[in-house]
């Protein structure tokens, strides 16, 4: 399984150097991995293995050398396809603490039963929130705050999330 991290968005130099834009809570992390997986937008096919050689940040972004791209053409080629990493690369977190892709799809309960799903998360500086797919009514969003006081429990194995939240505080469509 693999987890996205990132964009190719553009060339730097004339030696085949990539932009990328990085999803990463700290956007240098993504140099972290020696090996992405790239595949273009929309694309069915298993993403392809690329060795990142160097990777570092750049001014406001970060840039990469890959192996085998070696002229600003190859590079440009390039742009637009996202960068992916193997799940199973991603460091283990400390108890309680979760990666963004293991919360999506999560069911939604509260005191009162099943209220709604994880479909997307925001971050907004203060706590992340959590955008879920209302399935009482399928009208509007739930927004939650992804906090330790609304957030009571987390059940990856039967994937559920138990929250002190009312299901009434819609983001209407």
């Amino acid at each position: 399984m693999y987890v996205e991290l990132g964009k190719l968005v553009g060339v730097w130099g004339v030696k085949g150097w990539v932009k990328l834009h990085s999803y990463t809570r700290n956007r240098a992390d993504i140099s972290q991995y020696k090996t992405w997986y790239l595949q273009a937008p929309r694309s069915k096919a298993d993403p392809t293995p690329i060795k990142v050689l160097n990777c570092r940040e750049q001014g406001q972004g970060i840039v990469a050398e890959l192996d085998g791209v070696t002229d600003r053409d190859q590079a440009m080629a390039m742009s637009g396809q996202v960068i992916f990493v193997k799940q199973s690369d991603l460091p283990k977190l400390p108890q309680g603490e979760f990666y963004w892709q293991q919360l999506i799809g999560l069911k939604v309960k509260n005191e009162s039963g099943e209220i709604a799903q994880v479909k997307s998360i925001l971050e907004t500086g203060a706590n992340d929130v959590l955008v879920c797919k209302n399935i009482e009514d399928g009208k509007g969003d739930v927004l939650i705050p992804y906090t330790d006081e609304t957030v009571l429990e987390i059940d990856l194995e039967a994937g559920t999330m138990l929250v002190d939240w009312d299901p009434s505080f819609l983001l209407e469509d």
